[in-house]
């Protein structure tokens, strides 16, 4: 029993407090009608003063007049804004909506002119051309086609293809994903 009238008194004081805490404070403007209801109540009511006029913005240095939307059609069309970017929609932008219909795997590789003027050399000295390499990007090779290995010192000078594979063409090299055996880059002469 005694442990009931100890919770029960802990359960009380927790809710005395916590409506205690639920009280809204009073704000400077409440506060300041409870002393004007006070002094006058029919003051209350009345019309006050209008608040003071307030300076144009436009007049002000530093700042300048609003000309119109800052967006159109989805587009930032703010003055001094950056045309046709990525937050384009693609709806609008003819770059973006390419882009947003290439697949990930269709992306060009990060590589300069002179490193692919430099693989397609080094490449097409090697081995024989496969006559029939006329896949595109994004499509699977099939597994029977015998993947070439990038020669150590064109990996390890150019990191972003140091894991691929390739396959030479008649006028191209193929450069593949071989764990999925997917065509993710061409260089042409």
């Amino acid at each position: 029993m005694q442990r009931f009238h100890t919770g029960v008194i802990a359960i009380a004081l927790l809710a005395g407090t916590s409506l205690a805490i639920a009280q809204p404070e009073k704000t400077q403007q409440n506060s300041a009608d409870e002393a004007l209801t006070r002094s006058a109540p029919e003051a209350k009511d009345a019309p006050q003063a209008p608040a003071p006029a307030k300076q144009n913005d436009a007049s002000q240095p530093g700042l300048q007049q609003n000309t119109g939307p800052a967006f159109t059609d989805g587009r930032l069309t703010a003055p001094g804004s950056p045309e046709d970017t990525q937050d384009t929609p693609s709806k609008v932008s003819a770059k973006n909506d390419q882009l947003d219909n290439t697949p990930i795997q269709a992306f060009p590789l990060f590589l300069t002119d002179e490193q692919k003027r430099a693989i397609y050399q080094k490449l097409s000295e090697g081995t024989s051309p496969v006559p029939d390499a006329n896949y595109k990007l994004t499509e699977e090779v099939p597994a029977t086609l015998a993947l070439q290995e990038l020669p150590a010192d064109l990996a390890a000078s150019m990191p972003s293809v140091h894991d691929y594979k390739y396959l030479r063409g008649t006028d191209r090299i193929l450069v593949i994903n071989p764990r999925q055996s997917i065509v993710v880059g061409e260089i042409t002469q």
